[in-house]
């Protein structure tokens, strides 16, 4: 019954689907063999994929419009609520003398959204069965803490003090009262609020198996057939081709690099997922690179990130990188974000200034573009 569900839903967008083909670049081998490990775990629509209009049917998100739509109103009104608590923080938690506020911009994906609750539900689903996930969700998006600091401060009042009298005649003593300025301590308490935003799409991780990561890159990959139902948000993910590049002959005439690229190229068209190390789970940029690097039987690098690739190289000037040595950026996550700092993206460098790296999906990039040259952090050998 879910599959049958699947296919009336997906049916409905193959045309429209169709006629942007050139985008649903993952409906050739790369979805495919994405989709086989994914179906393990997909009983009702065994046997395994078998075509790339399967591919297609299997990719949609298994909910109707409406369902989709309103789990992303839902989602939104969580937010709109989290914002006007931080712009009322102190009506909502009264008490403190200043209110300091340090808090990431709100904001998230749908098809991020809408990805994870699919690959969670694991079949067809509509937003009565989402609203206990989207709250878990987020949770794990949006961290918001305290820090109370107390300090002893100093402000001038009017203080009454007794003065001693004593009359001359009878000897009898009275204090009298006078007013006076003067500086008095008091306990100054600062509420410092910060807003951390996780970022929805690096959840997958951390909400979801192995194999749910799978399917979450499976829905991804292609927005589950609806790139155009969130159109106008400025947030949503839109697809994009990946950069196509023809390595020369005598390039590849290199053993060791031919072996790298012929790797490497597999995989041109999966989409970027934060922390994916592998096709089941698909890659980020470290996880593409040291996937590449270690079953192409070139080097064993293990699993590491951008920063753990750099300190494994030696170091390379521009001028003498040659095809085969990675090339690293810095600050690519975004002004704000937290771990911007330092080296924060990593490809691979196949000459002519060109690389091969784990964007949003793989495919090959100009180094010559003015994005790269602003990021370029330095190129790196890994040990031969």
């Amino acid at each position: 019954a879910q599959a049958g569900g699947a296919v009336a839903r997906a049916k409905r967008g193959v045309k429209a689907l169709a006629a942007r083909s050139r985008k649903t670049y993952l409906l050739g081998g790369a979805l495919v063999a994405l989709l086989a490990f994914v179906m393990n775990g997909l009983s009702s629509c065994a046997p395994l994929v078998q075509s790339a209009m399967q591919s297609l049917v299997i990719a949609a998100y298994p909910a109707g419009d409406e369902d989709l739509l309103a789990a992303e109103r839902y989602y939104a009104n969580l937010e709109k609520e989290l914002q006007n608590e931080l712009n009322h923080y102190a009506s909502y938690h009264p008490g403190f003398d200043e209110y300091r506020i340090e808090a990431d911009d709100i904001w998230h994906d749908p098809h991020a959204l809408m990805a994870l609750i699919s690959a969670h539900v694991n079949g067809e689903w509509t937003v009565d069965d989402a609203y206990g996930y989207m709250d878990r969700l987020f949770e794990k998006q949006y961290i918001l803490t305290e820090d109370i600091e107390e300090e002893t401060r100093y402000r001038r009042e009017w203080v009454t003090r007794y003065r001693r009298v004593e009359d001359e005649e009878t000897g009898n003593v009275t204090w009298v009262p006078y007013q006076v300025e003067e500086d008095v301590p008091y306990t100054y308490r600062i509420c410092t609020v910060t807003l951390d935003n996780f970022n929805l799409s690096h959840l997958p991780f951390y909400v979801l198996s192995r194999e749910g990561v799978g399917r979450y890159a499976m829905y991804i990959s292609v927005l589950g057939m609806r790139e155009d139902l969130f159109r106008g948000n400025p947030y949503a993910s839109t697809l994009r081709e990946p950069g196509e590049y023809d390595i020369p002959a005598d390039v590849m005439e290199d053993e060791t690099f031919r072996r790298l690229i012929e790797e490497a190229e597999k995989y041109i068209g999966y989409p970027y997922v934060w922390g994916g190390d592998s096709p089941e789970t698909s890659f980020d940029c470290s996880g593409f690179i040291s996937y590449v690097f270690t079953n192409s039987g070139v080097y064993d690098t293990g699993r590491r990130g951008a920063t753990g690739l750099y300190s494994l190289c030696r170091k390379i000037s521009p001028a003498k990188a040659r095809p085969g040595d990675l090339v690293f950026f810095q600050g690519t996550l975004g002004e704000g974000v937290d771990g911007n700092d330092g080296i924060t993206h990593v490809g691979m460098y196949v000459g002519d200034h060109k690389m091969i790296h784990c964007g949003n999906p793989i495919g090959y990039a100009d180094l010559n573009d003015a994005y790269w040259r602003q990021h370029f952090y330095g190129y790196g050998r890994v040990p031969e």
